[in-house]
């Protein structure tokens, strides 16, 4: 009979079988173990060569990615290097096994369906277009000489250097509201948010240039200038996912070539592309060793943030496990006299036992009343310490906000405790990080958008024109106020002076990106004018 107690008891602790789909057969426990475990694990028994060789074992992308028949075109000398470099690495298994390697598009796209890893990456897209890009001409000569304005990407003698349209307009706020409007057709914005979340989360993001009249030659390059990219030309910029496209070509020979493990050709769902019609972009690049394993992309941010979420994922369900059991009942009882088997046998009744349980449980409400004995029975309850639990989540917590570098007021919402404690500080810090994220990955995305928008308007592209990204720390509107007077005053105490002239003022007036008249084109006075002569005030 004790036998029996004892499965009844324990009964909780055995999983409630799984529920049988229409028309399918669950698999056994074992089965679904199996099928849970990661693959790391089907190769960590292999000797150390053999495992570090899957570290740099290169991605196969599904079959429908790659043209009918084409196989990836690079050098043959790849092979040798994979191996020298598999075998040089005699702690392969432990990066197998910590999932170092790279995790797979599927197991990423999955991986972006948990808040813990798709918050971060969604605040660092949401932080570096928040306050956006305004556009300035740098200068104050809004009329320059034709030989100073020209296609600079075009790589073309002096002598063949087109010279700027009829239809190009002269004033620079014509220019800069032209292409504000155009941005805002193409919705760059958006698209750049979505291309830094997916940048992030995959490793690595592509921009489609999409341009009339292009269709069956997408396999040639693309060059970003008059003769390249026409009037009117530009039909719309689309985002690819990166699960549907795979290097075409590489060079892995020559170190010294420009195209040094970069591929020169991507293949797109069947299709070959230039890689001069893809706008990349890849945030944590990886050694050249590693890309071809990484499908020529980087390190996704859920990757990287992978240790941290799965520690706080089994400390917060160990703190929700304590917390649920913190308090265990207790009955002191004479279960070998009241609770033995009536007949004489020497085993407990457990069916008296559980009886006796049953009848506790029933009247455990705040209403109920327990009946002991006396003489033989005592209840107590037991309780576990609490203390501690508290930090040992919020430890957990801090770790998955230190990988990406986000305060934890942005990411959790957890204000700093103590007397005059501010948050004001690390989000300084954040900002100063988005503002490098936006230089280091953005700003060539961008300023390829910006020739393309310049080409489409008027066939012809300014380099005097250009973008800067608005702070995300911003002044209030009275101390943006007090520093415009303090520049008007100080220009005015120079042109009294005689130090500058109004020209000058005006020019740097111009060229400053945060002055309230940047986008009114001002023109430069006469340099020949004298400034006006100051007037003593009247009494």
């Amino acid at each position: 009979m004790i036998k029996g107690f004892w499965h009844r008891i324990t009964a909780w602790r055995r999983p409630l079988p799984l529920p049988e789909p229409h028309g399918q057969a669950v698999p056994a426990p074992s089965a679904l173990t199996k099928a849970r475990k990661p693959q790391w694990r089907a190769v960590a028994g292999m000797p150390e060569a053999e495992a570090a060789a899957a570290l740099f074992a290169p991605y196969q992308p599904p079959a429908s990615v790659r043209g009918a028949g084409s196989v990836l075109a690079h050098d043959s000398m790849e092979s040798a290097v994979w191996d020298h470099a598999a075998a040089g690495l005699a702690w392969g298994n432990g990066l197998l096994a910590e999932g170092l390697t790279f995790r797979g598009y599927p197991t990423l796209a999955a991986m972006m369906l948990r808040a813990e890893f798709r918050k971060p990456v969604e605040i660092i897209a949401r932080e570096a277009t928040r306050e956006w890009i305004r556009f300035r001409i740098m200068g104050a000569q809004d009329n320059a000489p034709e030989n100073t304005l020209e296609d600079t990407q075009g790589g073309l003698p002096p002598a063949a250097q087109s010279a700027p349209p009829q239809a190009y307009p002269r004033d620079s706020a014509v220019r800069l509201r032209a292409v504000e409007q155009a941005f805002a057709r193409l919705d760059v914005r958006d698209l750049m948010r979505r291309l830094v979340a997916q940048a992030l989360g995959y490793g690595m993001g592509h921009v489609w240039i999409g341009l009339k009249g292009a269709q069956g030659s997408e396999a040639l390059p693309l060059r970003l200038t008059s003769h390249g990219v026409g009037r009117g030309q530009l039909d719309r910029l689309g985002l690819i996912d990166p699960v549907w496209t795979t290097p075409a070509e590489y060079n892995a020979v020559n170190p010294l070539a420009a195209e040094y493990y970069r591929p020169t050709g991507w293949w797109v769902q069947g299709t070959q592309v230039h890689a001069t019609r893809l706008l990349t972009m890849v945030p944590y690049e990886v050694p050249d060793l590693l890309k071809p394993a990484y499908n020529f992309g980087g390190l996704a941010l859920p990757q990287m943030l992978e240790a941290s979420v799965q520690n706080f994922l089994r400390t917060r369900q160990a703190v929700s496990d304590m917390i649920g059991n913190y308090a265990t009942r207790v009955l002191r009882t004479d279960m070998a006299g009241g609770m033995a088997d009536p007949g004489g046998a020497p085993e407990i009744d457990a069916e008296g036992v559980s009886a006796r349980l049953a009848a506790m449980s029933a009247w455990q409400s705040s209403n109920g009343t327990f009946v002991l004995d006396r003489e033989t029975e005592d209840f107590a309850i037991s309780t576990a310490s609490l203390s501690g639990l508290s930090e040992l989540q919020a430890q957990s917590q801090e770790f998955m906000a230190a990988v990406p570098g986000i305060p934890l007021v942005k990411l959790f919402g957890l204000q700093p405790q103590g007397l005059n404690a501010s948050s004001d500080g690390e989000i300084r810090v954040f900002y100063d990080e988005i503002a490098a994220f936006q230089q280091a990955h953005m700003a060539p995305v961008l300023r390829a958008i910006l020739r393309l928008v310049q080409l489409d308007l008027w066939g012809w592209a300014d380099p005097a024109l250009e973008f800067e990204f608005v702070p995300l720390w911003q002044m209030s509107e009275q101390e943006s106020a007090a520093v415009e007077r303090q520049k008007a005053d100080m220009d005015e105490v120079n042109i009294r002076s005689g130090k500058i002239t109004p020209a000058e003022a005006r020019a740097r007036e111009a060229a400053d990106g945060t002055s309230l008249y940047r986008t009114l084109g001002l023109r430069a006075a006469n340099p020949g004018t004298a400034a006006p002569t100051p007037q003593k005030a009247q009494s």
